[in-house]
């Protein structure tokens, strides 16, 4: 419903409110193939550090810490709700978590919409579904 008053503004106008941790979503991820959770963490972790410029780190521990020792397989999903300065978590057995930092949901929203995305195109379709709530 937030993102579907910003739709009308552009483009532009999407991608500042996707960088905005405020205007709540979730990210799911589904593996295509199999992954060792070590390798996951470690590329989410990897991803977000830079963009907490030394603050809240210890979220990142809280993080590793959400996701059981059990590697991942093609097909296992995971799923992070934003909203505002909390990320609710559910890792791929289904068991669920959450963190609170502003700076923490921040950076994740710049992992996945910054101008840096981790994905590109994954970016531009979310930017043209919201255009067409």
């Amino acid at each position: 419903i937030a993102m579907s008053a910003i739709k009308s503004q552009g483009p532009k106008a999407i991608s500042e409110a996707l960088l905005n941790p405020a205007y709540p979503r979730t990210l799911r991820i589904v593996m295509n193939r199999s992954l060792s959770i070590d390798k996951y963490t470690a590329a989410i972790v990897e991803a977000l550090e830079p963009r907490m410029d030394g603050e809240d780190l210890d979220k990142l521990e809280e993080f590793k810490k959400l996701n059981p020792p059990v590697d991942l397989v093609e097909g296992a999903e995971m799923e992070m709700t934003i909203r505002g300065n909390t990320m609710l978590y559910k890792n791929s057995v289904g068991g669920v978590g959450q963190i609170e930092s502003a700076v923490f949901c921040k950076a994740l929203c710049d992992v996945f919409y910054g101008k840096d995305a981790v994905s590109p195109g994954h970016k531009e379709e979310v930017i043209k579904s919201v255009a067409n709530l």
